[in-house]
């Protein structure tokens, strides 16, 4: 096993220095737009070069993030900052957008490219795909196993990337539309508003509570922080190239400390082999001080259930300190279970009232004022507030450790050394010249203006002039050898040396920030690649099949296809009794029992007898274990012969371009530019589904170009989350990693409420996952006009969690509409079947 790479953020210029300082191998940062951390400070193209130069010079890597979907309209300008970040010398960009992927790799060839955890890679055949695709490194989902981790390794030989400190999203990321459907600040644009860590109940139709609350907790979707230090070994024999740790918006003392802890553990365990490595106690206490709320292993030993959350609170927790003894009215008896010192932070868990936190002004040990008190002691703090006996003291701010951690990054002085070779020659008349060499060969020079003159009284030494070049605490060297070669008695002015030894640095460091730079490209060919690239297509003719001739007497001479995601046989039925031209069924599945084959049999030939498409769903987590036994019903279907596959997952999208057959690429893949519809369309799609954030306009430019037929979302519930945590197990079931799922979810119907009163619909589907969906039902009914208008040529259903009655009456109100050419009855004729009420989504506002 070799000793994998430290990669540590940097959402700032401090946070960057913190980061080299401290150890880490590579950093990874964003520039002004397209990330997927838009309230970090992040770098403008000044600030970007320069982090680059600073980081290559000290021998650390600089990976950028271009890790959000990307618009048509903005994709020239990130294949301009793909140019500019590659000629500025980064290690790499780490990309979300599928359709950017492949427009840099015809741009910029040469800048090795990371699959972002935004894309979702968790099974082997996913990480093949990209592969074939020109990407070098992929960041796996946070959802796999150590087993799952070790496969993916063992099949593809792929550098794989892991998250091994940090914050958690509940939500499988990249597939996360909760806070742009509810605050139009899309998590894939680098906006997330956090609504997970938000309070929620778990509650049934009415609104009424599962469980208690104040028993349970309110923070039901708020997982701890993922904590690894005690499992490296585990991680290593896993084969995980790259350990990274999240936070680019924690402040710079957070990745001072975090990456400071990692770095000492990654060489303990070179050092000592894995059988014998250690985690110290001051090391475990200072990743929980600086920032927690709880730690978790997350998914790395298998689904945790509720133990990976932390429904008590959503942010910072602390680290225990010690109970009240008594609250004196200005003053609390404390007795202390760990160090304090004058400055710390703490919070009181308050019986009654919640959290109180206060700065620590003054300790009194023994009736005498003093600076710091050990553990064991019983102090006096200065506080006034409604602290009970008994009460628990988290500190939540620790000053000594923030001021350890600040010295890192905030003084001149360099902690990371890279060893050189010196060498010092000099004589009367001629310069004194200072010569340092890296271990990589680079070296750099500098010479007095002065000449040598013969000594009188003190010539120079080889011990002074060891002082003199030595003097590097401010810069990223220091001397491992060094060689004087002074011929006779000679001296120069010391001014001089020192300029000497300054002009040797500036050189080396020159010397290293070239040699980790690739050669410029010209600008010129860049330009004329990126011409090519996105050389506008003519719209071809409409591909035979894919528009419905409308009735006699109807205006226009054909309309979109209406398409039914049906969630059980029935509803198939009343689908393609309404008018439906092409059914979905199958997939997650949200009834129980789900589908057999006989079902989707069944559907498949009630459908060819009504003239209707029968497509067969896929889902779009599919881990490895999983591949087969879905690929074999999918050749089995196949052979009926079913229309197609509906398929959302890159892995088995891989798989089945093998078996020929015809897929409708469904939305999964985030489809939010012309170049990931290209893309799919290259692959072979038939049929491809948009993102659900795009505007009417951003579907027709994309519509405009495309030469299989466009699909939209026009009715149904939007799904917000899919998670591999069940919050419908896990309190109402206690689920625990040693503990049987009691099911409840098939006894009953679950939302989360959340504090204003709105209900989010849960389902959970045949392989545990948990699914939530938006509060209000996206209707665009009255608007049928318009979305036809975008080019369009299918409309989507979506009425996977709705009975036949739901599913007969709205996709017969939608195919009437489409043969009046999009005038027909408004949503008030369905009314009683939708929800409170609608929302028309993206189509008109948009995302952040």
């Amino acid at each position: 096993m070799g000793k994998p790479e430290l990669l540590a953020p940097a959402g700032s210029w401090e946070a960057l220095v913190a980061a080299v300082q401290n150890g880490a191998d590579a950093v990874y940062l964003g520039g002004k737009l397209l990330n997927a951390r838009q309230s970090a400070a992040n770098f403008n193209d000044e600030e970007l070069a320069r982090a680059v130069e600073y980081a290559h010079v000290r021998g650390v890597k600089v990976y950028v993030t271009v890790n959000t979907l990307v618009a048509d309209e903005e994709l020239e300008e990130a294949a301009r900052f793909l140019f500019f970040i590659r000629n500025a010398g980064a290690d790499a960009a780490i990309l979300q957008d599928l359709g950017l992927a492949a427009l840099a790799r015809a741009v910029v060839p040469d800048l090795p490219l990371h699959a972002s955890t935004q894309m979702t890679v968790h099974n082997s055949p996913a990480v093949e795909h990209l592969l074939k695709m020109g990407l070098k490194r992929f960041i796996l989902a946070r959802e796999l196993s150590l087993g799952e981790i070790k496969k993916i390794k063992e099949e593809t030989g792929a550098e794989v990337e892991v998250f091994i400190h940090g914050a958690l999203c509940v939500c499988y990321s990249g597939q996360c539309l909760f806070s742009s459907m509810v605050g139009g600040r899309s998590g894939n644009r680098g906006r997330c508003a956090q609504p997970c860590r938000l309070p929620y109940a778990l509650v049934d139709e009415r609104g009424w509570p599962l469980a208690d609350p104040a028993r349970v907790g309110e923070y039901i979707l708020s997982p701890r922080d993922l904590n690894t230090s005690q499992n490296l070994p585990d991680l290593l024999q896993a084969g995980v190239d790259a350990f990274k740790i999240e936070g680019r918006m924690k402040r710079p003392e957070y990745v001072a400390v975090v990456t400071r802890v990692y770095r000492r553990l990654i060489d303990r365990t070179a050092a000592l082999g894995v059988q014998n490595f250690y985690v110290e106690p001051e090391e475990a206490q200072d990743l929980a001080q600086i920032f927690n709320r709880e730690f978790t292993t997350g998914y790395l030993y298998g689904r945790p259930g509720k133990e990976m959350m932390s429904y008590l609170r959503p942010n910072n927790r602390g680290v225990f300190l010690g109970r009240v003894r008594r609250n004196e009215g200005g003053y609390l008896q404390v007795a202390l279970e760990g160090r304090l010192n004058v400055g710390d932070g703490l919070e009181v868990w308050v019986t009654q009232g919640g959290r109180d936190g206060f700065e620590v002004k003054e300790i009194i040990s023994n009736g005498k004022r003093v600076v710091s008190a050990p553990p064991g002691q019983t102090v006096k703090l200065a506080y006034r507030g409604p602290a009970r006996t008994g009460d628990r003291i988290f500190k939540t701010h620790d000053r000594e450790l923030v001021e350890r951690a600040r010295a890192t990054f905030a003084s001149p002085r360099e902690a990371r050394k890279i060893p050189v070779r010196v060498s010092v020659r000099g004589r009367v008349g001629e310069p004194l010249f200072i010569f340092l060499q890296d271990e990589e060969k680079n070296t750099g020079e500098g010479r007095t203006r002065a000449v040598g003159r013969a000594a009188e009284k003190r010539p120079l030494t080889a011990e002074f002039l060891y002082e003199q070049v030595d003097r590097l605490g401010n810069t990223p060297f220091s001397i491992a050898e060094f060689d004087c070669r002074l011929q006779g008695e000679v001296i120069y002015p010391v001014g001089e040396i020192n300029e000497a030894r300054r002009q040797a640095v500036s050189a080396l460091s020159a010397a290293r920030a070239r040699a980790a730079r690739p050669e410029l490209e010209d600008p010129e060919v860049f330009a004329r690649r990126l011409v090519k690239a996105l050389e506008k297509e003519k719209r071809p003719e409409p591909l035979p099949g894919r528009a419905r001739p409308a009735p006699a007497g109807s205006p226009g001479g054909s309309y979109p296809l209406l398409a039914v995601f049906a969630g059980d046989l029935d509803s198939l039925r009343a689908a393609a009794e309404a008018g439906a031209d092409l059914v979905y069924f199958g997939g997650e599945a949200f009834r129980f029992p789900p589908a057999a084959r006989e079902e989707l049999h069944a559907g498949f030939l009630f459908c060819r007898r009504r003239g209707v498409q029968f497509v067969l769903a896929t889902p779009r987590i599919i881990k490895d274990g999983e591949l087969p036994a879905v690929l074999e019903l999918c050749k089995e279907v196949m052979s009926w012969p079913a229309d197609g596959l509906l398929v959302g997952n890159l892995g088995l999208l891989e798989k089945i371009r093998k078996l020929g057959v015809p897929f409708y690429a469904d939305y999964p893949f985030n489809v939010f530019n012309s170049r990931t519809f290209d893309y799919l369309q290259a692959m072979g799609a038939v049929q491809v589904m948009l993102s659900y954030e795009l505007t009417r306009e951003q579907i027709k430019k994309i519509a405009a170009r495309a030469a299989v037929s466009v699909e939209v979302l026009v009715h149904g519930d939007v799904e917000l989350m899919v998670s591999e945590y069940c919050a419908v197990g896990s309190i109402l079931g206690g689920l625990a990693p040693a503990k049987k799922c009691p099911r409840s979810c098939r006894e009953r119907r679950c939302y989360l409420k959340d504090r204003l009163g709105v209900l989010f619909p849960v389902e959970v589907d045949k392989f545990c996952r948990m699914h939530i969906f938006n509060s209000r039902e996206l209707c665009l009914l009255d608007h049928l006009r318009l979305v036809a208008e975008t080019g369009a040529g299918v409309f989507r259903i979506d009425a996977r969690r709705r009975g036949p009655e739901y599913v007969f009456h709205v996709t017969r109100a939608y195919r009437q509409a489409l043969e009046r050419g999009g005038e027909g009855p408004g949503k008030e004729t369905i009314a009683r079947f939708l929800t409170e009420e609608t929302t028309t989504g993206h189509f008109f506002r948009g995302v952040e």
